[in-house]
Formats: C-alpha cells, structure tokens, sequence
C-alpha cells in the first residue's frame, strides 16, 4: 500500500462513518451503525506501507458500542461501491488484507477480511 491508498481508505472511512452507515462483517458476526473510525498512525507518511491499527466503533441493534480492531493492514481491495466517490459513498463492499504472522510456512501471510459497508436505512 502507497500514501495514496492508505488516504483514500482513511478518507473513505472516515465519510461512511460521518454518514452513520451501517457496518457488516460476516465472517466475525459484526453488524451495526459506525459511530467512530480512528487509525493508528494517525498522521500518514510517504513512507508509510501499511495502517498499524484501524479501530472501527459500531453501534449494534441492542445499542451496544463495541469497538472492532484491525491490526496491520497492508493492503485493500475495493470490490464494489455505490460509484459516487471517496467524497458521496454510501455502499461499499472490501476486502481488508491483514498480515498474520502466525500463519503456518505454506499458508499466504495474510487474512482477506470482507467488510460491507451500506446507508443505514433504519434511520
């Protein structure tokens, strides 16, 4: 991941989260409104390769705030979004890669995480 790509996702994030939209990761059983997303660094880099810490906080149904982290992404892929830009998005489906150092010798050194993201319609 470059400068660039990790702006973009910070930028991107930061406006799903400002829209209240509603935050949905199968694999892990999180499904909520976003309240919060913060990073760590904080202040991107040129040098930068990867996000040490992504921190989303999500409200679910039963009004729980419970905070998600990612640690060491290096990179993302954007599989579909509403294609209104970083500035307007309000749907957007991802997959997050995670680099993992437990994984065994002959496994990839990172998880894929899917993470779909859509306009809460619930209000």
């Amino acid at each position: 991941m470059n400068y660039k790509q990790i702006e973009n996702l910070k930028f991107a994030l930061l406006n799903l989260a400002r829209q209240g939209c509603r935050l949905n990761i199968p694999s892990h059983g999180i499904n909520g409104r976003i309240i919060g997303v913060g990073f760590k660094p904080y202040w991107t880099s040129p040098v930068d390769s990867k996000i040490e810490k992504l921190e989303i906080n999500y409200m679910d149904d039963s009004g729980n705030i419970i905070p998600f982290n990612f640690h060491n992404i290096t990179s993302y892929d954007v599989i579909s979004n509403d294609g209104t830009g970083y500035e307007n998005m309000q749907n957007a489906c991802m997959d997050i890669h995670v680099f993992t150092q437990s994984k065994g010798r002959d496994e990839e050194p990172y998880e894929k995480v899917r993470v779909e993201i859509s306009k809460d319609t619930q209000g």
